[in-house]
Parts: structure tokens; C-alpha cells; sequence
């Protein structure tokens, strides 16, 4: 591939003496989505926490924009523009949607722009419109997702990592937040998403890697894996794995 946004090189992680991942490398070309799809401990999760400066790698570079980001902190990543969807959306319960949203926005200081940022999210989440003084954590599933995705693009990120983005969520929200994130990425924003559920994800990436005890062992155009019979047989069939 090539105008690779995100590139993990050869990455090698480890928690204690367990190692994760083994010569882990992928690709996010700008302006796509790409899917990582894997089984329960194939270390889909830590290649998030990696990418965000959570869990720095043993060995391997995590290359941004061609610019290195192994040793930045948290904050520095997100300045340099990662935004981030975490699993089990990550909201603080008793503040409000408005307070939660604004969260997105910690690293800046351009108040004004931050205030009509503020304005345009809400075009995109209607619904968090109408939810702004409302407790985050009386959301619905999916309106709390939809309050994740909004703090999460507070930041003006280039790329969005996502991680089990429809996760407990009924079939009608789960539709529209793949909508929206279809949406995030025709706005010019790169999206780098873990889903447990490969149909759905392979639908609307471009592209996909699947991860298997630490190691990459398929990866292609989104619409190949959906018709390669390993992927079918694992993760499409009676056997789809979460």
C-alpha cells in the first residue's frame, strides 16, 4: 500500500513475560477505513492500546503521518491527531452529554473554534442536540456511543481508532452507527476500528487485517475477505467468532 497514515513496523509487545504480538505490521492509507478482526486474545484491544501510547512495544515503530509516535505520551498522540473510540465507550456517567463531548477538546486552547466544533457535532448527533443537559450515563447504548464518536472528533483528528464500535448495541443502532462512521470517514477522516462483529465491519471498510494469537494472517480488500472461505468459515458462519 501506499500514503500510509498509520503504519505499525514489525511491532513486538509483551505484557510481563507473555508476549502479544509477533512482528506485528499493518497500514491505514489515508481517507480509509480498516478493519482488524480476530478471535478473543488475538491482541486486537492491545494493538489499540499501542497505537495510543498505552502500552509501549518491546520492539517495532508506530509510524504517524511519517512521523514516529513510540515513547509520545497519550496527549502528545492526540495532538498529533488520533482520536479514540474506546471499548465500552469510556463515558463519565454523571456529567453531562455536553460535558462528556467537551472532553474531546482537553488538548486544545482555541476556545472560539472549539465552540463552533462544538456546534457542528451536534449537526452530525441530533439526537446528543437534544440530550446536552442530560447525565451521560442515562443514555442508551447507542446514544453513548454516538457521545464517544462526538468527543472523539472534538479533537479534530485525522485518523479515529475504534475499538468494537457497535458492541452491545440493538440491531437499529448498530445500523446507524456504522452510518455515521461512513460519515466521519467521507468528512476526510481515517478510521482504524476493531469489531467483533467481521460481516458488518468488512461491509463498510476498505480494507482488513485479521490478527490471530499476535500474528497478521490474512489481510487484503475488504470484499476479498468477505469471500475468502477462511474468513467465512471463522468469522461469517455459525462459528463467527467475538
Amino acid at each position: 500500500m501506499t500514503d500510509a497514515l498509520l503504519r505499525l513496523d514489525r511491532v513486538n509487545s509483551f505484557y510481563g513475560p507473555v508476549q502479544v504480538h509477533f512482528d506485528l505490521s499493518l497500514e491505514v492509507p489515508r481517507g480509509q477505513i480498516v478493519c482488524l478482526l480476530g478471535g478473543n486474545a488475538s491482541g486486537k484491544s492491545t494493538t489499540m492500546k499501542i497505537i495510543l501510547g498505552l502500552l509501549k512495544p518491546r520492539s517495532g515503530q508506530v509510524v504517524f503521518d511519517g512521523q514516529p509516535l513510540t515513547g509520545l505520551t497519550t496527549p502528545q498522540i492526540v495532538r498529533r491527531g488520533i482520536g479514540s473510540v474506546p471499548e465500552s465507550r469510556r463515558l463519565f456517567g454523571t456529567m453531562t452529554v455536553r460535558e462528556n463531548v467537551l472532553m474531546g477538546a482537553y488538548t486544545r486552547s482555541d476556545s472560539k473554534a472549539v465552540a463552533e466544533d462544538y456546534d457542528g457535532v451536534l449537526d452530525l448527533f441530533p439526537k446528543l442536540r437534544e440530550r446536552h443537559a442530560q447525565q451521560a450515563g442515562t443514555l442508551s447504548g447507542g446514544e453513548q456511543q454516538m457521545v464517544a464518536m462526538a468527543r472523539a472528533l472534538m479533537g479534530r483528528p485525522r485518523l479515529i481508532v475504534m475499538d468494537e464500535p457497535t458492541m452491545g448495541l440493538s440491531p437499529l443502532h448498530v445500523d446507524r452507527v456504522l452510518e455515521m462512521i461512513q460519515t466521519i470517514n467521507r468528512q476526510g477522516v481515517s478510521i482504524f476500528m476493531v469489531e467483533q462483529n467481521a460481516s458488518l465491519a468488512l461491509q463498510i471498510a476498505h480494507r482488513g487485517y485479521v490478527l490471530q494469537t499476535g500474528r497478521i494472517v490474512l489481510s487484503g480488500a475488504a470484499a476479498d475477505l468477505a469471500r475468502d472461505p477462511q474468513i467465512r468459515d471463522a468469522y461469517l458462519g455459525g462459528a463467527q467468532a467475538a
